[in-house]
């Protein structure tokens, strides 16, 4: 039997190549598998209007009432901070940051009701995501490409 198989392989080359493709494929399916990973971001007219720098710098404006506090906790410069939270209020149809101008007592920000309401919408959209992440990954995991 075994001749007769090496004699077919010799004869069809191709044959023999599939043969050899298969065995490849069936070692390598068993060393790895497929998962899938997503990050959640909205745009408006083509520009990024939150993602997941916005909405930890959002919630650290709300913890410190300042961008410039919350800035350097998160370790970023408060230019960047600033041109962040200016566009995500410019893209906005209702403001998120309600600025207060420095004086005596100094500067500082709040957020309004809609930038905390964006939180959590923001927040449940990244907690529906991982879960389908989860259950898709699972499914994955019996999975042959």
């Amino acid at each position: 039997m075994a001749q007769q198989l090496k004699c077919v392989f010799q004869k069809y080359p191709l044959l023999r190549a599939q043969k050899h493709i298969k065995i490849q494929k069936k070692q390598t399916m068993s060393l790895s598998h497929f998962s899938m990973f997503a990050d959640l971001s909205f745009y408006r007219d083509g520009e990024i209007f939150l993602g997941e720098i916005q909405i930890r710098l959002l919630k650290q404006v709300v913890t410190d009432g300042s961008i410039h506090a919350a800035a350097k906790n998160l370790k970023i410069s408060y230019q960047h901070a600033w041109h962040l939270l200016d566009k995500v209020n410019r893209l906005s149809p209702i403001p998120v940051i309600i600025r207060q101008k420095g004086g005596k007592d100094g500067g500082g920000c709040t957020l309004s009701h809609y930038g905390l309401i964006i939180i959590q919408m923001y927040e449940k959209k990244v907690s529906d995501i991982a879960l389908f992440l989860k259950q898709t990954n699972s499914d994955f995991k019996n999975c042959f490409f």
